[in-house]
C-alpha cells in the first residue's frame, strides 16, 4: 500500500508539473495582450518600404523584367520551373489576346503602386497584400538573377500582412465605413512572427560561426570593398589594413548579436539593449554596404516584433477606504 501511495503521489506531482508547463505554453502563444500598435506600424512601414523600393527600380524596369532585359528571358527561364507564373509568362499570355507588352508593363507598374498605397492607408490591406504578393513573386521569380535578400523578405512581409488583419486599426477602411475594430487575439500570429525572426538570426549567426571568414574578419574586409559598397559615404577604410583586430572584432560582434538574438531579445532586462544592437548593426549595413531596403525591412521587423512588447503591469487591488498605517503589521514592511 505504501508503494502504491508513493506512486500515486509521484504521478500527481508529475501531472501538476505538466499542467503548469502546458498553461505556460498556452499563455505564451494564446494569451491576449490587446496591443495593436504593432499592426498599424508594420502595415504602414512595410508599405512605404516596398513602395520606395519599387520606385527606385522603375527607371530600369524594362532592363530587368521586359523582353529587352539585360539577361535574356530565355536564359532566366531555364532556372524557373514550368508551373511557376513569371512576368514573362504573363506578358506572353496577354499577347495572345492582342495586349502588347508595353501595355502590360504600364498596368503592372500602376497596379504595384496602387496596391502599396492601399496597404499604407489601410484600404482592404489583406486583399491588396495578396495581389501584390502574386505580382511581386511573378517579377522576382522571372528575374532571379537580380534578386537578393530584400526581395525575399518583402515576400515574407506581404505574407504576414495577409495573415494579420492589419487594417483593423488606424485605417481608411474603418474611417469610411465607420467600423469598430474587432476584439481579436493577435498573439498566435505575433508569436509566430517573433519565433520566425529569432530563428532567422540564430541560423544566420550559426552559419557565420561555422566558417573562419567571419572570425578573422575576412568577410567584413571583402564586404566593405565590394564594387557596390561604400559608394555614398565613400569612407576610406585603408587604415583597417594596419588594424586588422578591428575587422575581426566587427565579425565577432556580428556573430554574437545574431546567435544570441533568440536568448537576449526574449529576456526582458536585455530586450531593449539587444534591439538597439541589432538595429545599429542594420544601420551600419545600410550606410556602408548601401543595402538600404534590406536594412529597412529588417529594422521594421525588429521594431514590430519587440519594440511594442511591454512587461505585464502588476495590478494591486486596494479597498476604497483608506487604512491607517498603525493597523498594518510591522512584518508587512
Amino acid at each position: 500500500m505504501k508503494t502504491l501511495s508513493l506512486l500515486m503521489n509521484s504521478n500527481t506531482k508529475v501531472m501538476k508539473k505538466l499542467n503548469i508547463l502546458y498553461n505556460k505554453i498556452e499563455n505564451f502563444f494564446f494569451k491576449q495582450d490587446n496591443q495593436t500598435e504593432f499592426l498599424s506600424f508594420f502595415r504602414v512601414a512595410i508599405g512605404i518600404v516596398i513602395l520606395l523600393q519599387f520606385t527606385a527600380v522603375l527607371p530600369d524596369f524594362n532592363k530587368l523584367f521586359s523582353s529587352s532585359s539585360i539577361i535574356p528571358q530565355d536564359i532566366m527561364g531555364v532556372f524557373t520551373p514550368d508551373w511557376l507564373i513569371t512576368f514573362s509568362k504573363i506578358v506572353s499570355f496577354l499577347q495572345t489576346f492582342g495586349i502588347e507588352e508595353s501595355t502590360t508593363i504600364v498596368i503592372t507598374k500602376v497596379s504595384f503602386i496602387t496596391f502599396c498605397v492601399f496597404i499604407i492607408i489601410g484600404l482592404y490591406s489583406r486583399v491588396s497584400a495578396l495581389l501584390l504578393l502574386i505580382l511581386q513573386i511573378a517579377l522576382l521569380k522571372g528575374s532571379s538573377f537580380f534578386a537578393y535578400g530584400a526581395d525575399f523578405f518583402t515576400s515574407m512581409s506581404l505574407f504576414y500582412l495577409i495573415i494579420f488583419p492589419a487594417d483593423q486599426h488606424f485605417s481608411l477602411r474603418n474611417f469610411i465605413f465607420s467600423r469598430k475594430p474587432d476584439d481579436r487575439n493577435f498573439t498566435p500570429v505575433k508569436r509566430l512572427f517573433q519565433v520566425h525572426i529569432s530563428m532567422a538570426y540564430f541560423f544566420s549567426g550559426l552559419d557565420k560561426a561555422l566558417g573562419f571568414n567571419w572570425w578573422n574578419g575576412e568577410s567584413i574586409w571583402k564586404a566593405i570593398h565590394l564594387p557596390y559598397s561604400n559608394r555614398d559615404l565613400n569612407i576610406d577604410f585603408s587604415w583597417l589594413a594596419e588594424h586588422s583586430y578591428i575587422v575581426s572584432l566587427i565579425g565577432w560582434s556580428t556573430i554574437i548579436i545574431e546567435m544570441c538574438y533568440p536568448f537576449f531579445i526574449w529576456y526582458k532586462p536585455t530586450q531593449k539593449i539587444w534591439l538597439f544592437l541589432t538595429i545599429s548593426m542594420h544601420i551600419g549595413i545600410a550606410l556602408v554596404l548601401n543595402l538600404y531596403y534590406f536594412s529597412a525591412i529588417m529594422i521594421v521587423w525588429n521594431i514590430t516584433n519587440f519594440y511594442f512588447e511591454q512587461p505585464a503591469k502588476k495590478t494591486v487591488f486596494s479597498s476604497k477606504k483608506k487604512i491607517s498605517t498603525e493597523y498594518i503589521p510591522k512584518q508587512a514592511g
